[in-house]
C-alpha cells in the first residue's frame, strides 16, 4: 500500500543515511531482492556516501558551490572517498568475477564504509574479497560524519607521512604541510584499532574453534567498525 511504501521508504533513508544499515523488510536478507534494482542501489549509495563524507564536508560544499573554494579538510575527504569507492569497485568485481554485477560490487564498496546493507551474500564471497571488504571496512567513513572505522582522513595522514619518511619529503596535503602531532595521532589510531581486531580475533580463535579464520576477522573489523556486515 502506499502509507506501507512511505513508511519504508522513510526508515531506510534514515538507516541508509546514519549508516546503520537495519532494514525491516524481515527475512534477515538486507537488500538481497534488490540485487539488480539500480534505482534502489543508487539512491542508497548516496544517501550512505553523504552520511559518511560528513555534516562539515556538506556544508563546505553547500557554501563553496559558488566559490569552489573548499577547506583542507573537504578536499581530503573528497579525495580518498574518490579513491576507496572506485578501487573498492574495481577490486571487488576483479576478486568476485562474474558472480556479482559491476552495481552489485560499486554497492559492496560503498556499503563496507560502515553502512551495513548487502545486495550480495558476503559468505559466498572469496578470500581475497572478503579481504577487501575488510580494508574498506577498517578504513569506514569521514571524521563528524555517520560512520564508525579510523576514518578517511586518518588513513590519509598515515599515507603521507610513510610518503614524506621514504621520500624524505615534508608531509603534505594538497600544498599544505601536515603537522607532526597530526601523523602522531594517525599512527596511535590505526595502532590501537589493529591491536584490538587482533586481539579480539585471538579470543573468537579459542571461543569459536569451528569458525574459519576469513569468518572470525571478518566479523571482528566489522564489529570494531561497527558496519554489521556479516558473513
Amino acid at each position: 500500500s502506499v502509507g506501507r511504501a512511505a513508511w519504508l521508504s522513510v526508515f531506510h533513508s534514515v538507516a541508509a543515511f546514519n549508516n546503520a544499515g537495519i532494514d525491516v523488510f524481515g527475512q534477515g536478507n538486507s537488500l538481497l531482492p534488490y540485487a539488480h534494482d539500480t534505482g534502489m542501489n543508487l539512491v542508497t549509495s548516496l544517501l550512505i556516501i553523504l552520511g559518511g563524507i560528513g555534516f562539515f564536508v556538506v556544508r563546505d560544499l553547500w557554501i563553496g558551490r559558488k566559490t569552489k573554494r573548499y577547506t583542507l579538510h573537504t578536499r581530503v575527504v573528497l579525495a580518498v572517498t574518490a579513491v576507496l569507492l572506485a578501487a573498492g569497485t574495481i577490486l571487488i568485481k576483479i576478486t568476485e568475477g562474474t558472480s556479482i554485477t559491476w552495481l552489485g560490487a560499486f554497492f559492496a564498496s560503498v556499503t563496507a564504509r560502515t553502512a551495513g546493507f548487502a545486495t550480495f551474500s558476503f559468505g559466498e564471497f572469496t578470500r581475497a574479497g572478503l579481504l577487501v571488504m575488510m580494508v574498506l571496512m577498517f578504513i569506514g567513513a569521514s571524521p563528524g560524519s555517520t560512520g564508525g572505522g579510523m576514518k578517511t582522513t586518518t588513513i590519509f595522514v598515515a599515507f603521507a607521512s610513510l610518503r614524506s619518511a621514504s621520500t624524505n619529503h615534508p608531509p603534505e596535503a594538497f600544498r599544505r604541510r601536515i603537522p607532526e602531532e597530526a601523523q602522531h595521532k594517525a599512527f596511535v589510531v590505526l595502532s590501537l584499532g589493529l591491536i584490538l581486531v587482533i586481539a579480539v580475533s585471538t579470543l573468537l580463535c579459542v571461543l569459536e574453534p569451528e569458525m574459519g579464520m576469513a569468518d572470525i576477522l571478518f566479523e571482528t573489523v566489522s564489529a570494531v567498525a561497527t558496519v554489521g556486515l556479516s558473513t
